[in-house]
């Protein structure tokens, strides 16, 4: 992939070409509500059921214990799309022919989130694919967890009184002489689902094909902007300090008077010193104004 797009409107353009900074949403005060909550909730399922299974009783209530105290607040998202041009994103970002769709150079974008301790990943959609990732962080965690001194098999021949028991015996080991191996595992699973969430999107999106900068925990200060109904925390990325030439394009989008847009963008660009960028206009025969 050579690019990454983000559509904005004309406050956005010149906010980002005139700071130089991107700016990453609070997880919890992105476009869908529900977003980072998706992989919280599915976890909470598998959590529910396996503390629904006598054999796996003790690590299901201490998983779904754990997961009651996740709240996600300290992950910012800053979103892109591979797709330049794109129907949906005008609609949705760029009200009444006021949009621009900048494009960035991949790998400038990778460097940067590496060298500041950031992670670039692309959304995963399909609900397969989400449950699976999932499933699969809970087998991993599972595995670290204090092993329960009978099998499975052993533990279901056993009478109920003896599993209770079993179960008694297991859960003090658990919270006593193997805590400290219990609560690395259950670390584990809560700080890979946390990295996890915020790349869960629903399939109805998939158009998009997101990409997002992820900044868990930035050592950078917080934000607050108007949103529609509610103050929006945000923070301040650095993409193009000192890197103007990641910017490649900015694209004028479905506008009455793009010839007016296109010489406006291209005296800003070159009054900012974004020298390489080139500026081209949107072919969707789209109107909105």
């Amino acid at each position: 992939m050579e690019s990454l797009y983000h559509y904005t409107n004309q406050g956005g353009l010149i906010g980002v070409l005139s700071s130089k900074n991107m700016w990453a949403t609070q997880a919890h005060f992105l476009n869908d509500p529900t977003e980072f909550t998706h992989a919280l909730n599915f976890a909470k399922r598998i959590a529910s059921n396996l503390y629904e299974d006598d054999y796996f009783e003790v690590f299901g209530w201490e998983l779904r214990t754990r997961l009651e105290a996740l709240s996600g607040e300290s992950i910012f998202v800053a979103s892109f799309s591979e797709t330049p041009d794109l129907l949906s994103q005008w609609r949705g970002y760029c009200p009444a022919g006021s949009g621009y769709c900048l494009g960035f150079d991949f790998q400038g974008v990778k460097a940067f989130c590496d060298e500041n301790g950031l992670r670039l990943e692309k959304c995963i959609y399909g609900h397969e694919e989400q449950v699976g990732a999932i499933i699969e962080l809970a087998q991993s965690c599972l595995s670290l967890f204090p092993i329960p001194p009978l099998t499975q098999e052993d533990f279901q021949h056993l009478s109920s009184e003896k599993q209770v028991d079993f179960q008694m015996s297991y859960q003090k080991y658990v919270t006593g002489e193997g805590s400290a191996a219990a609560q690395n595992a259950i670390d584990i699973f809560c700080r890979e689902l946390i990295a996890l969430a915020p790349l869960f999107k629903n399939q109805g999106f998939h158009e998009e094909a997101e990409w997002r900068i992820i900044a868990q925990a930035p050592e950078c200060s917080t934000h607050f902007r108007a949103g529609p109904s509610y103050v929006v925390p945000y923070v301040e990325l650095n993409v193009l300090k000192g890197r103007l030439s990641i910017l490649r394009t900015v694209m004028i989008g479905p506008n009455p008077d793009q010839h007016r847009c296109e010489k406006a963008a291209k005296i800003m660009l070159g009054s900012l010193g974004y020298s390489e960028a080139t500026v081209t206009r949107s072919i969707i025969p789209f109107s909105n104004w």
